[in-house]
């Protein structure tokens, strides 16, 4: 990877590593598909390794090439909000070999951030649509990367709820400031350790949400990964 600094005013600075990442054209984005628009997803209260999906990414480069990195996912309530919500969990799982969700899930189209460099990704970025994606059982070697739970209390129409994978520090949260938070949305963020999707392999996020109870959510979502 290339490196480089920038000159302001005749002083020298040095972008973050995401800027460089970027310049590089190593650097992807996916979003809902349309802005403004949310998805319907599923009200899933207890684990599950196969019906909880969320997030699926293949890594479709050949053994020694790329590995494909998480960098950041959030989710936007929207629409009625479920009830009875407590904590929001995620479970990071990775197999050996291309792995596809089925059943409520599109495949997502990434962006690659540089309009400069090739537009060319090595992944396959599945999305949840209108439910939970359904993992299939275990072919290749399957093992669990991380878990996060996200605090959430009441859950609220514009919360929005983010992970950040393998930070050295997190962005920082904002709370909602009423009691019992009924019209006071919150930004909760919680970390993961590092999720590496080596070429040949998939990694996918599975959520529940521990006694949620009524009302299915909605969700406008973005997703950032990397390629090194």
């Amino acid at each position: 990877m290339s490196a480089f600094a920038f000159v302001l005013n005749g002083q020298v600075g040095l972008p973050s590593s995401r800027q460089i990442l970027a310049a590089n054209g190593k650097f992807f984005t996916v979003t809902n598909p349309t802005i403004g628009t949310p998805v319907v997803g599923a009200l899933k209260t207890a684990w599950s390794a196969t019906a909880n999906g969320m997030l699926v990414v293949a890594n479709n480069a050949p053994i020694g090439g790329p590995s494909i990195y998480f960098d950041r996912y959030y989710l936007r309530l929207r629409a009625t909000a479920p009830t009875g919500t407590l904590t929001m969990n995620f479970e990071a799982y990775n197999e050996t070999g291309i792995v596809a969700g089925n059943t409520a899930v599109s495949t997502a189209t990434p962006i690659q951030v540089n309009t400069g460099a090739a537009q060319s990704t090595n992944a396959t970025v599945q999305v949840f649509a209108a439910g939970a994606i359904t993992i299939p059982a275990a072919v290749g070697t399957r093992r669990l990367q991380d878990t996060a739970s996200l605090v959430t209390g009441v859950a609220v129409d514009g919360d929005v709820y983010e992970l950040q994978f393998g930070q050295d520090g997190l962005a920082a949260s904002k709370n909602g400031g009423a009691a019992a938070r009924a019209t006071d949305p919150a930004r909760i963020v919680a970390g993961m350790g590092p999720i590496v999707v080596a070429p040949q392999t998939t990694s996918w996020l599975n959520m529940w949400w521990l006694t949620a109870a009524t009302n299915t959510p909605s969700w406008e979502f973005g997703f950032s990964y990397f390629e090194l």
